[in-house]
């Protein structure tokens, strides 16, 4: 019983040695952390101004500058449109012909019944 006890005195004796004041070669703690900085101020809101007045459509032309102007604006639909249809449409129409072959790229339904078995 008495080598218990001696063991325990020990230990205890070198549990207290060991949880001491700290060695002088251990580092101290360092500074603690600076404040945060403090939140900026609030931005102030910018003005707008308000949205331009809508401004009233122009009259219609009269008579007279419809007829000056009839001539120009055929020219015009004729240049887009002739353009468009007579160089551009048959070079996509042959393109697609091309791609989907004459028949085009849809298949034919099936003739009616043909799901039920009748013909």
């Amino acid at each position: 019983m008495e080598n218990r006890r001696i063991g325990a005195i020990a230990l205890l004796a070198m549990l207290l040695a060991t949880s001491g004041p700290m060695p002088a070669g251990a580092a101290e703690p360092g500074p603690p952390y600076p404040p945060p900085p403090p939140y900026p101020p609030p931005r102030a809101r910018a003005y707008r101004p308000p949205p331009p007045r809508a401004v009233a459509p122009p009259p219609p032309l009269s008579p007279a500058m419809r007829v000056l102007y009839a001539p120009f604006y055929a020219a015009g639909l004729v240049l887009r449109y002739g353009v468009y249809y007579v160089l551009v449409a048959p070079f996509e129409v042959f393109g697609r012909a091309l791609d989907y072959g004459f028949q085009g790229g849809v298949e034919r339904p099936p003739p009616r019944g043909y799901d039920r078995g009748d013909r």
